[in-house]
């Protein structure tokens, strides 16, 4: 049915000369209301806009020219419409009032008021109502002296007195057109549908008149309060036990050109109305509805024409509605004639412009007064408040926290229990390192390192020493077990044993970089105290603890200054010996075996130097400590504190042993330092001679020669006699020689010297002979080209250093470790192996802080950096106060028009793009502890997912958190926006949220790239993308389908879209345009945007939890696996 209909009225679209080109219709298209509607308004009618038909009655039906028929609307072909009562009596009609006639089919004119006096609208004519009334048929009320004429038909029992003149009756009268019906209510009506409009031709208007009755208190169950209803209030719940003769009934005529086409009538019906502060609304509902065609009406058969009598009869059944809303218009609403407007305009019911109009007494009118606007300015001045107290308090505790703290000169009181010093003391493991045969070799193969080999005991210091580039620090490395991108090969053994356990080893050794890494903001006894109190075991009292502390540094010298910060570049609080000794006792107090530095005296002058190494020969000496460090070129008097001494040149053993031997072993060689002359110096500049590394002679040039003298070399030496791989031009060829050279050798007093020589000649000859060489112990070939070229004179100093009595004592004693006997030749094999149980068991057997005292350590620490480094904070806190302050004062008091509109969507990016870019800010908070955190983790200080989580609760959180809160507290009040508790809150919650969102990506910068001007692009890229998406700068609708995905992920438009849905989605927006107000729902606006206005929570408020979440966990996944000391 409703299938053929359809195409009919598509003939009638095609047919019709009404342009088909225009789309969709909506109020706000329609060039005027009609006639009635201006009338029923106040406006000036003047002449009609439309082009009426020639007649305006209904056309004469046929008669039979010899016997007219009779009305009996008794009879089956004639019955009585517009809800007509069919007299039994008479077989007449009894019309509804404003309709006659004897089918009541014919408007009535006049006015209302006038009752059975009104008279049927002439033929060609408009009625002309009476003054006050309005409508087609006159029934709707304009004013309330129009309504003087009736009289309540309440009595004194409904609430309210009659008066017994009828004067006060009248001035109680009024005309209540708030489109809930009490007694009965009119409405009049215009057609907004569009396409039903320009379907229609000749410019014929649609209109709808509505008219309801009430038949009893359930009909009306309007939330407002009248005296009129008090009785029927106590029913509660009841109401809807009344039977359905007590619910109202509702008639609808559908009019074009002010003709009616059909009509229906609708019972059981009820109705409500809902206000609230901007907004009233109405809705009547009918559980049953029947409507009739009029017989040749347009629509209904008129000259042949589309015929809608079946589907009113056979379709539309029910139930029917009919809603209205303040400033949106109407809709009447029934399923089958929704689908059939759907199918053929394209809407989804009869929309109408209606204005209404009932004449009640003043007690009778629905006791709605309009609700002020919620001031809940108190409670959003109370949140403020809030936000401002927690401001207060957390600087409180950050000042509480950060502050530092005196304490007593000396320990201070703080004593060891005996307990602790037995176990201390019974704890410690003397260890005696013996490496042979190191060798290091770069991913490109190049040798670096060849076979070192050595050894040192408890209560010695080993110097390394060498010239620049020799290996010292590589060396150094090596023997921590420090981390290397090489190949290393070699052995070593601690206490004749090798230890494959890394973290073990790591107990047993403190490692000082050459470079000092502490944090600026600490005092000296903070730094030392939480390095013992993360590595000390954690079965050891806090005392104990306070107590090594305070120990380590009176033995290092610095118990004085414990209370001084550390400081930094430009702000240096200690001396930069103090500083070294500081870093030393880092690593002292957890009491190493084994304590390794790089260059400790780097940098400082001889007075600190000397203070510095004189500690650590008091450290092994005393405690029976092993230290080895690295040094270039120390002063005599540090020189005399040396135990044993390694020399370097070139990755090559130059010398390894006693330090008071070295210089006899070097005399023996025939290099002889002079009186006066610094024997460090002395060997350095031995080695550098002897690497060839020096600058080749010139004329008048000196150098050293064999006999440790000077000699002068001139141009006549054309070749490069140190080089291992030439020789002098002017000397004899190798083997002519080498007879002469072992004469001389039996006979001259530098016998051994020249032995040496002659082995290295031919060592070199025969190493230079090959294009391979097999690097012992490595199993594999390496091209020439990556060895270092061996000088001759260094390849004599290493064939010395190898034929050394020290050297031989340290291979036999590794040649007896390998066989698995004691370093010394020992046999007792039964105390050796319960010494080696023992000191397994120490070395496994103290376990340090646990995971939750790292972190309340870490965060302490994090607060005191934060608090005591306070530029940082202070400008995040001073600018969001002042920005606030500027925001109020530019956006103070948005209205609610359209540049109110504009300035939200403003405010709100301005407020997200300053949080985005501030954001930059934490890249340099973990950047500038990079390589502090790289060197704690190799040293074993803590877990990386402890520091990870104190910097983000306790560095990064109160500069993300407590921002927006100070921001959001001050503009939300001068801007005056939502005035809802619910809706501040909300508000602090997504600029809360957005800027943690924007920190966790900045931090996964920080930690992914270690450049810091790199991470600021990258950064500022990131922000000026989701800028781009965040929805004002491009609408969504427009972006191609294909990316419309970097919009989702957007989190700038998340958070944008969230402040604006959270601001925008119930407002109404009032625009005075030339005298009148345009009311636009903002929500309307915000989807001609892209915005939703269902997306607060999702996918707004969730998209920007799960960003800071993935960002977060992939920050630490990338500190956990990626961000280690490589050396």
């Amino acid at each position: 049915m409703i299938a053929s209909l359809s195409l009919l009225l598509l003939s009638l679209v095609s047919a019709s000369g009404s342009s088909s080109n225009q789309g969709y219709g909506s109020i706000s298209s329609r060039s005027s209301a009609s006639r009635e509607l201006l009338d029923l308004r106040g406006g000036d009618v003047g002449v009609s806009q439309y082009t009426y038909n020639a007649t305006l009655l209904p056309p004469n039906r046929p008669r039979p020219p010899n016997c007219p028929p009779c009305f009996n609307c008794q009879l089956p072909a004639f019955n009585c419409g517009n809800a007509g009562e069919c007299n039994p009596f008479d077989g007449q009609c009894r019309c509804e009032p404003g309709f006659g006639g004897q089918d009541c089919l014919t408007p009535l004119c006049g006015a209302l008021s006038d009752g059975d006096e009104r008279y049927p609208r002439p033929d060609g004519e408009l009625c002309d109502c009476k003054d006050g009334w309005g409508g087609i048929n006159c029934n709707v009320c304009k004013t309330d002296k129009a309504c003087s004429a009736f009289r309540p038909r309440s009595s004194p029992s409904d609430g309210f007195e009659q008066d017994d003149t009828g004067d006060q009756d009248e001035d109680q009268m009024v005309c209540y057109k708030g489109g809930l019906d009490v007694e009965r209510n009119f409405q009049m009506c215009d057609v907004t549908n569009r396409k039903i409009i320009d379907t229609i031709p000749d410019n014929k208007p649609p209109q709808v008149t509505f008219s309801c009755t009430a038949g009893g208190p359930s009909s009306n169950t309007s939330s407002s309060s009248s005296p009129l209803f008090a009785p029927f209030r106590s029913l509660g719940n009841d109401l809807g036990a009344l039977a359905e003769d007590s619910l109202g009934e509702c008639n609808f005529q559908f009019w074009v050109d002010r003709i009616e086409s059909f009509h229906c009538e609708l019972s059981k019906c009820s109705w409500q109305s809902k206000e609230s502060f901007d907004s009233n609304q109405t809705n009547y509902n009918c559980k049953e509805i029947e409507c009739s065609c009029i017989p040749g009406r347009f629509l209904c058969g008129e000259d042949g024409s589309v015929n809608i009598d079946d589907f009113l009869a056979e379709e539309v059944k029910g139930p029917g509605s009919f809603n209205c809303i303040s400033g949106k218009g109407c809709s009447f609403e029934e399923p089958a004639m929704n689908q059939l407007i759907n199918d053929i305009f394209g809407d989804r019911s009869i929309t109408l412009d209606c204005d209404s109009g009932e004449c009640l007494h003043y007690t009778q009118v629905p006791g709605y007064t309009r609700p002020e606007r919620p001031d809940n300015s108190v409670w959003v001045a109370l949140s403020a408040a809030l936000a401002a107290l927690i401001f207060v308090l957390a600087c409180l505790l950050l000042w509480y926290l950060g502050r530092t703290h005196r304490h007593p000169a000396g320990f201070g009181g703080v004593k060891l229990p005996e307990d602790e010093a037995a176990k201390l003391m019974a704890d410690h493991v003397p260890a005696t390192l013996h490496f042979s045969n190191i060798s290091y070799d770069l991913p490109s193969s190049k040798r670096v390192l060849s076979h070192i080999t050595g050894t040192v005991k408890p209560g010695e210091l080993l110097a390394i020493m060498g010239a620049s580039g020799a290996g010292k620090s590589t060396l150094l490395d090596i023997l921590a077990r420090k981390a290397k991108s090489g190949r290393i090969s070699g052995d070593m053994y601690v206490n004749g044993r090798t230890i494959p356990d890394e973290a073990t080893f790591r107990r047993v050794v403190g490692y000082v970089d050459q470079e000092d890494t502490l944090l600026s903001t600490l005092t000296v006894y903070e730094a030392v105290l939480y390095s013992a109190l993360l590595r000390l075991p954690r079965d050891m009292s806090h005392q104990a603890k306070v107590f090594r502390t305070l120990e380590t540094m009176n033995e290092l010298g610095i118990l004085g200054i414990k209370d001084s910060r550390i400081g930094e570049s430009g702000k240096r609080s200690i001396s930069g010996g103090e500083k070294r000794r500081v870093s030393i006792a880092c690593e002292l107090v957890t009491g190493p075996s084994i304590l390794f530095l790089d260059e400790p005296t780097s940098g400082l002058d001889s007075y600190n130097a000397y203070n510095v190494i004189s500690s650590l020969s008091t450290l092994a000496k005393q405690f029976n400590r092993t230290v080895i460090f690295t040094i270039h070129q120390p002063q005599s008097n540090i020189v005399n504190l040396f135990d044993r001494l390694l020399l370097l040149a070139k990755g090559q053993l130059v010398y390894s042993g006693e330090s008071e031997r070295a210089q006899q072993h070097f005399e023996k060689l025939g290099y002889e330092c002079p009186k006066g002359y610094n024997i460090a110096d002395y060997l350095i500049d031995v080695t550098v001679e002897a690497a060839g590394d020096h600058r080749n002679g010139e004329n008048g040039k000196s150098t050293l020669n064999g006999n440790g003298t000077r000699s002068i070399e001139g141009t006549r030496d054309n070749g490069d006699v140190e080089n291992g791989f030439g020789t002098s031009i002017s000397s004899p060829a190798r083997g002519e020689t080498s007879t002469a050279e072992e004469e001389d050798a039996e006979t001259d007093n530098g016998g051994m010297i020249n032995e040496i020589k002659i082995k290295a000649s031919k060592l070199l000859g025969a190493f230079t002979s090959t294009t391979t060489s097999i690097l012992p112990g490595s199993g594999s070939t390496t091209p020439k080209d990556h060895i270092p070229p061996i000088p001759e004179k260094l390849a004599s100093l290493v064939l010395a250093s190898r034929a050394s009595d020290d050297s031989k004592i340290v291979e036999a004693e590794i040649m007896r470790i390998q066989q698995g006997q004691s370093p010394d030749g020992a046999n007792a094999i039964g105390i050796t192996e319960r010494d080696i149980d023992e000191e397994t068991r120490l070395l496994k057997g103290f376990q340090k802080a646990g995971l939750w005292t790292q972190f309340r350590l870490l965060s302490g620490r994090a607060f005191k950096n934060l608090y005591r480094n306070p530029l940082l904070m202070a400008t995040h806190y001073a600018v969001a106060i002042v920005v606030a302050l500027v925001c109020g004062f530019f956006f103070y008091h948005v209205t609610n028009d359209i540049p109110g509109f504009q300035n939200r969507l403003g405010l709100f990016l301005f407020i997200l793009s300053l949080f985005g870019f501030s954001c930059l800010s934490s890249l340099g908070i973990f950047a500038n502890e990079r390589m502090l955190f790289m060197r704690e983790r190799a040293n074993g200080y803590y877990a990386p997912i402890t520091y990870f989580l104190s910097k983000i609760l306790f560095d990064i959180i109160p500069l993300r958190v407590i921002p927006p809160f100070i921001l959001g507290s001050i503009v939300y009040g001068l801007a005056g926006l939502n005035a809802e508790v619910s809706a501040f809150w909300k508000f602090i919650m997504t600029l809360v949220l957005f800027n943690l969102t924007a920190s966790s990506i900045v931090l996964f910068l920080s930690v992914a790239v270690a450049d810091l001007g790199v991470a600021n692009l990258l950064g500022s890229l990131v922000m000026l993308y989701n800028l781009l998406f965040a929805g004002l700068l491009m609408n969504y609708d427009r972006v191609p389908d294909g990316l419309k995905w970097m919009q989702t992920l957007s989190f700038f438009h998340a958070g944008y879209e969230a402040l604006l849905v959270n601001e925008l989605r119930y407002l109404q927006l009032i625009e005075r345009k030339f005298g009148l107000d345009i009311q636009v729902p903002s929500a309307t606006i915000l989807s001609s945007f892209g915005f939703h206005a269902q997306a607060f929570w999702w996918p707004d408020t969730a998209l920007l939890g799960i960003v800071f979440g993935v960002f977060t966990v992939a920050s630490y996944l990338v500190l956990e696996f990626f961000v280690k000391e490589r050396r």
